[in-house]
Parts: C-alpha cells; sequence; structure tokens
C-alpha cells in the first residue's frame, strides 16, 4: 500500500473507532482530538468492549500481556494499537 492509500486507510480507522466510541460510550465527547485523553469516557470494563470490538472488526489478536493502559488512551493509540497487530 503507498503512503497515501495508508493515510486514508488510517483516517476511515478513525472515523470507525470514533463511531464506535460514540455509540457504546455515554461520556464520549465527539469533539476530542486525536490525542484528548479519553479518562472518564470509557472505564476499565469499557477498555474490553473495545478490544472486543477491535479484534472482531480487524481480525487481530492482542494479547493479554499487552493490554496497558497507554494503548487505549486516546484515539491516536488505539489506532497505532490495532495497526500494530494487524500487520
Amino acid at each position: 500500500m503507498n503512503l497515501r492509500g495508508a493515510e486514508r486507510s488510517r483516517k476511515r480507522m478513525e472515523a470507525e473507532v470514533r463511531r464506535f466510541l460514540k455509540t457504546r460510550f455515554p461520556g464520549y465527547r465527539d469533539d476530542l482530538r486525536l490525542d484528548d485523553r479519553l479518562d472518564g469516557a470509557v472505564d476499565s470494563l469499557g477498555v474490553f468492549d473495545l478490544v472486543e470490538w477491535a479484534e472482531s472488526t480487524y481480525r487481530i489478536r492482542i494479547p493479554n500481556e499487552e493490554f496497558s493502559p497507554r494503548r487505549f488512551a486516546s484515539i491516536r493509540s488505539i489506532v497505532d494499537t490495532i495497526q500494530e497487530f494487524r500487520c
């Protein structure tokens, strides 16, 4: 995939993550920037829902030992995690 295609793919993934957060977590604010923290919007149990959604949507497996707050702290870190485990 070329750089432009990879960028489009990432933007699409960011939009999908935003849609999931908006429909699943009432505390999520749609005006968050990519690096804004999701504190208060996604609790620790919500992270499990998020991981389950990402694994089924993107056909990936995120090992338990890779769970850490930094991986799910922002939209950017969520997308980075998904992309890391897609490769």
